[in-house]
């Protein structure tokens, strides 16, 4: 994820309320009319701010809207309870949360088709997490050697391709199921 420019620079100081402006009306565009449509210049139009305002922050539109879905969110992961089943859908409730909000839904596919950088950009998104998922992968009854990254990789993706074909991730049964899955295959059972 590419934040705004914090080199610094000559002249009068950038307002913090415009990069506000922006992550806001950017994530109502993408509810609205999704990633294809919300262009820079609706987002800035949105805003209330010109274009060289906006691109004086962000490279590109994936930019902007990488930071508007990912980079203002919470950064916390769930904590390491010592009950694995349940730190399992703590984590699986987590990522559908974050998956399945609307404007997520929306641009998810876009922004992934335009960042140039897709390898950063999963690592920026999981990193403040990776602390908190390897307590859970080192907690008793997990064979050794589960690989974090693969996990993650089967956690994600399943809610990933299942947003990316217009199913519902909300339901409960599907959680449920995605939970014993997960369970299953760090427990080696």
């Amino acid at each position: 994820m590419v934040k705004p420019d914090s080199a610094p620079v000559k002249g009068r100081p950038r307002d913090p309320a415009v990069e506000a402006r922006v992550l806001e009306a950017t994530l109502e565009l993408l509810a609205e009319v999704g990633y294809q449509q919300a262009s820079i210049d609706a987002i800035a139009r949105r805003a209330g701010v010109s274009r060289p305002a906006v691109y004086r922050r962000w490279r590109s539109k994936a930019d902007i809207v990488a930071q508007a879905l990912f980079g203002q969110s919470e950064r916390t992961a769930p904590r390491v309870s010592g009950d694995l089943r349940r730190d399992l859908r703590a984590w699986v409730d987590a990522v559908v949360a974050r998956f399945g909000r609307p404007e997520v839904v929306q641009a998810f596919l876009g922004l992934m088709a335009d960042l140039p950088d897709k390898r950063r950009f999963g690592l920026e998104l999981v990193r403040p997490r990776r602390a908190h998922l390897a307590g859970t992968l080192a907690q008793p009854g997990v064979r050794p050697g589960v690989d974090q990254q693969v996990f993650l990789e089967m956690l994600v993706g399943a809610v990933f391709l299942r947003v990316a074909t217009g199913r519902d991730v909300s339901e409960p049964a599907y959680a449920d199921e995605l939970t014993e899955l997960l369970y299953h295959a760090v427990v080696g059972t």
